[in-house]
């Protein structure tokens, strides 16, 4: 940590996991937390209806990540994206719906209490169903947008980013505006077909191995026409016949899942740049798919999301605002 004085407790707060920032009054960052306790597991074992459990677990588990910080800086605000402002969240915080401008406003934030202070959560972003054709839903993405678009110099020029995790997006951004975005449950699916079922008996590890990702890229990408199912049950017989290794297996299946992803959306793609955001390794399997069809992505990291949040606490002006009790920052 340096010298600098902390300014804003940051979280990004997803489906899986979680990412805690403590940043500066510039939005630099001075610490990081990187707890397993996103929405499932802070939430297991409840009646998601209860309202008060899910009040408790989330606080529960914003403490276990933040409690160190929030002692020692009683007077910092707390803002945080995603999942934890879902339904199933610590409070339902709402959405924009696109296309939108991502301008957040002091009354776009919902509240929420904690036992020293106030956590304000940001919206997220939605299309809604029309014609029978189902809509798609953002959280938390919103927030690693507004900090890739900040990075990219707020390009005037169309751009499309494409940010892999659990529920991985594809956005369309031109002129600064979220104009449209779909959404790929690849990193979700991975997790279930890895740890249970039949390619999870099948497999032995994991190690790392990239020739089996590449591998599974290219049977894929191959011929689409056998379908996403059929695909990934191919990993099995080839265990049984000697060619792959159990240990290489999730490899094998994540080149299935993202070479499908990129061969369904990668047609989508416009003019203009292609800006992958998120954690070093996924990106740099999505670059892979990408350049199998000719689109070359430059790459940004995960940590544009607590930029995002930096930049989202200034517009809304819950950095520095005076709180209860005179404190600054909680109101």
């Amino acid at each position: 940590m340096t010298d600098a004085a902390p300014s804003l407790i940051a979280l990004d707060w997803g489906t899986t996991a979680q990412r805690a920032w403590l940043l500066d009054d510039e939005g630099g960052i001075l610490a990081t937390r990187r707890p397993e306790l996103g929405l499932l597991p802070t939430t297991a074992g409840l009646d998601v209806r209860d309202a008060g459990a899910r009040a408790r677990a989330y606080e529960a588990a914003f403490w276990s990540a933040c409690g160190e910080w929030v002692t020692a800086h009683p007077e910092l605000p707390v803002l945080a994206c995603g999942m934890v402002g879902s339904a199933q969240g610590w409070a339902e915080a709402g959405y924009l719906t696109v296309p939108a401008e991502l301008r957040f406003g002091a009354d776009a934030l919902t509240r929420v209490e904690h036992r020293r202070g106030v956590a304000h959560l940001v919206p997220g972003l939605r299309t809604p169903s029309q014609d029978g054709r189902p809509g798609d839903v953002i959280r938390g993405e919103e927030t690693q947008i507004v900090g890739a678009l900040e990075a990219l110099g707020s390009p005037a020029e169309p751009v499309t980013l494409v940010l892999p995790g659990t529920h991985g997006k594809w956005v369309r951004v031109a002129g600064g505006e979220v104009v449209s975005f779909a959404t790929a449950m690849s990193g979700e699916l991975f997790g279930l077909l890895t740890t249970d079922g039949i390619l999870a008996r099948t497999a032995a590890g994991p190690r790392r191995d990239d020739e089996a990702f590449a591998r599974g890229l290219a049977a894929a990408a191959a011929d689409r026409s056998r379908g996403l199912s059929t695909e990934l049950f191919g990993a099995r017989p080839l265990v049984l016949d000697g060619l792959l290794d159990p240990a290489s297996v999730p490899d094998y299946v994540s080149g299935v899942l993202i070479a499908d992803e990129v061969g369904h959306l990668a047609p989508t793609v416009g003019v203009g740049r292609v800006v992958l955001c998120g954690a070093e390794d996924l990106c740099r399997r999505y670059a892979a798919a990408l350049a199998a069809h000719d689109i070359v992505a430059t790459a940004l990291t995960e940590d544009v999301a607590a930029r995002g949040l930096w930049r989202i606490a200034l517009s809304t002006g819950i950095r520095g605002r005076r709180g209860r009790n005179g404190a600054p920052g909680h109101d």
